[in-house]
């Protein structure tokens, strides 16, 4: 009796059910345990972190990888402060994870000095005192040729500022710190550095006051910028990377023309913008140059009519559709106010290849600022035509746009929501000008907050459901289940 109660115990405990249900019981349980022992292992490794910010503030771009990657000799970034002190809730902490990244790379130390701790910190690292350092500043330095180079980066350097209309405190809106380190990097290793020429003589746009932030971006991406007035030059200097015309209020003269015109020939680069202008000039010789290149700027004053594609009220601020391409890889959308229209010409030239960058549609007109110039211009216009023209010596490019003020200082205040991809554009054309579209200028990583919108009845019935019907739905599968158990 005793031997049959026995083996119907191990029968009960082997049977088909129990034995199915105790095996699956048995694989949760490994499963489980795999599981919190692959996380433990994963959280344990100091180098795996997961950036889930909108715009990667804690991750390194493609163009900064490579830089990097490419290092041939030692980079120093040195921070001026003590970096243990910095909390997780102090906003050095977003540079100081970044650098950590930079460190990975075998050519670049990355270090903190306390000036407060060291005093002759500043003279050793700034012995002319050049750079005019202090405390929570960064030095980034290298060797070249036996030269030490420096470059600073201030906490302006570090962050994009914009100031608020009402209160006129500025407030951070994003990042700059990648573009600012690995654009010192770019400085501090490289023999010579690129030069931007900004022409004047024309009551073009001040670059110091509208285009700071222009003149900081491409600062921050090692180009150096001066201005150069053509009237007391015969030449363009030999280190000009781009000429860039911006916005002038009246025409070149036949000379300038000519030392414009000889530098495009032997493969020079330039930028001419122009905005509208209410008293008209004529650009007889700036037309008379860009005709070498099959475009012409117009008279006109772009106007908007479908309401879709306007500022609302404002016929003559008008949103476009910026298309991808081998020029502008990024598609995306900008604003343009108080714009002319540029005309590409029908003397097509095998050797000269126009591309329209920025356009309008069937909707907007050419208003034309001066009746007797003609009749206004029916859309499409074209707003930003780049063209490359393989005739001279070497093949020379250029960016005619009819706005110069999309990327002025102003804009950035008046048109925040559209600047970032504005100067996008520009950057971006820039780099294809200037044959570095493998080194496209890193861009801002602005501070991004995912929301989602609800009203407070939608509140209600989230709330309701989290708080009554999840419990009630979680009591009733466990009562299911227990009751389901009692009868195995």
């Amino acid at each position: 009796m005793i031997m049959m109660e026995k083996n119907n115990g191990f029968k009960n405990i082997f049977s088909k059910r129990n034995l199915k249900h105790g095996s699956n019981s048995i694989i949760l349980i490994v499963a489980v345990i795999a599981i919190a022992v692959f996380v433990n292992i994963l959280v344990g490794m100091g180098d795996f972190k997961l950036d889930l910010t909108p715009n990667k503030l804690f991750s390194l771009s493609d163009v900064s990888k490579n830089e990097l990657k490419g290092l041939k000799q030692e980079v120093q970034i040195i921070g001026l402060f003590d970096d243990g002190k910095v909390g997780s809730s102090d906003e050095m902490k977003e540079v100081t994870e970044l650098l950590s990244l930079y460190s990975k790379y075998s050519n670049v130390k990355i270090s903190y000095i306390d000036p407060d701790k060291n005093p002759t910190a500043i003279k050793e690292l700034d012995p002319d005192n050049t750079l005019d350092l202090q405390s929570q500043d960064f030095v980034v330095k290298s060797t070249v040729n036996g030269q030490v180079k420096r470059k600073k980066l201030s906490y302006y350097d570090l962050f994009e500022m914009q100031q608020d209309q009402t209160t006129g405190s500025y407030n951070k809106t994003g990042s700059t710190a990648e573009q600012g380190f690995t654009g010192a990097i770019k400085y501090v290793i490289s023999e010579k550095t690129p030069v931007v020429y900004f022409v004047t003589g024309h009551d073009e746009i001040d670059v110091d006051s509208e285009y700071s932030n222009l003149k900081t971006y491409l600062g921050n991406n090692n180009f150096v910028t001066k201005n150069l007035n053509l009237i007391s030059t015969a030449t363009i200097p030999t280190d000009a990377a781009l000429v860039i015309v911006a916005s002038p209020k009246s025409d070149i003269t036949s000379g300038e023309k000519d030392t414009l015109s000889a530098y495009l020939k032997t493969g020079g680069k330039a930028i001419f913008m122009f905005d509208y202008l209410a008293n008209d000039p004529s650009y007889d010789q700036f037309n008379a140059l860009l005709s070498e290149y099959n475009v012409a700027v117009d008279y006109d004053k772009v106007k908007e009519t479908d309401d879709s594609k306007h500022l609302p009220n404002d016929n003559y601020t008008a949103v476009l559709d910026v298309a991808s391409n081998t020029i502008v890889p990024q598609a995306f959308k900008t604003l343009l106010n108080n714009s002319r229209s540029i005309s590409i010409l029908k003397n097509t030239k095998e050797w000269i290849t126009t591309t329209p960058l920025m356009s309008t549609g069937d909707t907007a007109v050419g208003e034309m600022v001066t009746k007797s110039r003609g009749e206004d211009l029916k859309g499409p216009l074209d707003i930003a035509v780049a063209v490359e023209n393989k005739g001279g010596t070497e093949t020379s490019k250029i960016l005619v746009m009819g706005n110069a003020s999309f990327i002025s200082n102003t804009a950035a205040t008046t048109y925040a929501d559209y600047y970032n991809n504005s100067m996008a554009f520009f950057l971006q054309s820039m780099s294809w000008m200037i044959d570095k579209q493998d080194e496209i200028v890193v861009p801002t990583k602005n501070y991004e907050v995912n929301q989602i919108q609800i009203s407070q009845l939608q509140a209600n019935v989230m709330g309701g459901v989290l708080i009554i019907v999840f419990p009630l739905l979680i009591l009733c599968t466990g009562l299911v289940v227990f009751l389901r158990r009692r009868h195995l």
